[in-house]
């Protein structure tokens, strides 16, 4: 059986929020405890269980993985978080899903099973795939806001290349790999790793590879266990709920890779989601909201974000928020915090600056 309760209670709706096995929870718990760091209190902010680091299993709210992701980061101070764990677990860990993928007959076999259940195991992440000129893998979050996440998509893609090149047995290299959030920090390692440039900011995340690698042959084949396991998954994907993304945060995930190009407006942004202008302006104002004040939340949320890392400057923080002029997100700034972005900067270094202080009077 795939992992995870299928049919579990409270989950029948549409308006629940979408869930995923606390493997990646806890593998990051693990990693702070093993840093000495209280996993409890980190939790508890994230609204995860306990119980998660006893039962790796259990589901959990994507969007509270994705934050505790960031906690965790932010405490280690580990700007590669989600790439590191990649690297260091046992994919085994990821149960019957792994197995169904390994036990396939070719890379395009693989990944295909890898895009087609990869819901089960967490409702948030809707894998994709094309064979063109190259074979392209494209990773989209349904029901999450993109630009919460960093960590949690860069375990995913660094997790599906890790996959192509041990079931192939090939030291493969991506022809290209994107990211649609903004890195913040060194990543020479994860280029590295990767063995191609990597590109933040990204109109959309994915990875790709030449062509002719979608036919590679898998070393892990195995025809009967495959066939097994994807009876067992079909069977559960026929007993699942699945849930439409809700149109603001379809709305907010075309906005955020538009914002430092300064290609964002209605106009745009309906265009990427099908639909008119006036028709996204109707059925935003039917759940009481409106594309300006969408545009606004977003960027708000975002200057608090790129505010953390000093290696910033206003003038960048306000390209990336599609301004034209520093002065133009100083003003809006002001309007959305009552203070200037340079206030809120010192307000937020302050707190950081005073726990690595303690931490150094315990050295």
């Amino acid at each position: 059986m795939p992992q995870g309760k299928v049919g579990h209670p409270g989950r029948k709706g549409l308006m629940t929020l979408p869930t995923a096995i606390g493997v990646l929870s806890r593998l990051a718990a693990e990693r702070a405890l093993q840093h000495g760091v209280d996993v409890d209190p980190l939790l508890k902010r994230a609204g995860l269980p306990k119980m998660l680091m006893t039962k790796p299993n259990i589901r959990v709210s994507v969007r509270s993985q994705i934050l505790f992701l960031n906690m965790v980061a932010e405490t280690l101070g580990d700007t590669l978080l989600g790439f590191h764990i990649a690297q260091d677990f046992d994919i085994r860990e990821l149960g019957l899903y792994y197995y169904v993928i390994a036990s396939s007959e070719r890379l395009s076999d693989a990944i295909a099973r890898e895009a087609r259940y990869s819901f089960i195991i967490d409702e948030g992440l809707q894998i994709s795939y094309q064979k063109t000129h190259t074979f392209d893998i494209d990773f989209e979050y349904i029901g999450v806001a993109r630009h919460l996440d960093q960590h949690e998509m860069e375990f995913w893609v660094t997790c599906t290349l890790r996959k192509c090149r041990l079931f192939t047995n090939r030291e493969l290299v991506p022809t290209y790999a994107g990211f649609v959030h903004h890195h913040q920090g060194d990543f020479s390692e994860m280029e590295r790793h990767f063995g191609c440039s990597l590109n933040f900011g990204a109109t959309i995340d994915r990875i790709s590879f030449d062509i002719q690698a979608a036919d590679l042959p898998l070393v892990t084949e195995d025809p009967y266990l495959n066939k097994f396991l994807v009876d067992d998954y079909e069977a559960a994907l026929a007993r699942w709920h699945f849930r439409r993304n809700p149109l603001r945060i379809r709305v907010e995930n075309a906005i955020t890779p538009r914002l430092p190009h300064g290609t964002v407006n209605i106009t745009n942004i309906a265009r990427d989601l099908g639909m008119s202008p006036r028709t996204l302006s109707r059925r935003l104002a039917d759940e009481s909201v409106t594309f300006s004040t969408i545009c606004d939340e977003l960027r708000f949320d975002l200057a608090g974000r790129y505010l953390q890392n000093n290696d910033l400057s206003i003038s960048q923080i306000a390209w990336l928020l599609g301004y034209t002029e520093a002065s133009s997100f100083v003003h809006a700034f002001q309007r959305w915090a009552g203070k200037s972005p340079t206030d809120a900067r010192r307000q937020i270094r302050s707190p950081i600056q005073s726990r690595e202080q303690r931490s150094g009077d315990h050295v």
